[in-house]
């Protein structure tokens, strides 16, 4: 099941890639969502940014541990991906950028108490502290 997730990770991260072609999200940042989860953007370099992601959403696993997050940024939007290996799942998020602010949409893809690989999708709205 490991290597399904894989699969759809990079699938999503090829399939996107070639819709964000330019930089345009400050790096260093600091982004936080209503849920109280945190995104740590570094470095935002040739269109690609990298950072941390600590999840602090209310009925979810894998909280208060700063993951990995990989994606590209474009003039009017990005995405990014974060694999949270100790619950075997990633959400990959897509948002529109709007000052200090950002919307996005996430889908999570987790393998269900069954086996059954499977996805939810939800909202965020992320603010820029600094």
């Amino acid at each position: 099941m490991k290597k399904f997730l894989g699969f759809l990770l990079i699938a999503q991260f090829f399939f996107l890639s070639g819709e964000v072609l330019a930089q345009g999200l400050p790096a260093p940042s600091y982004w936080k969502n209503e849920r109280g989860s945190e995104l740590f953007i570094w470095s935002a370099s040739s269109g690609a940014i990298q950072g941390t992601f600590t999840n602090h959403a209310r009925g979810f696993a894998c909280q208060g541990i700063p993951y990995p997050a990989s994606g590209a940024v474009g003039p009017t939007g990005l995405y990014f991906v974060v694999t949270f290996a100790q619950c075997n799942s990633f959400t990959r998020w897509v948002a529109k950028l709007n000052g200090s602010q950002m919307a996005a949409s996430w889908t999570l893809f987790y393998v269900d108490t069954h086996g059954k690989p499977s996805k939810l999708k939800g909202a965020d709205i992320f603010k820029r502290l600094w």
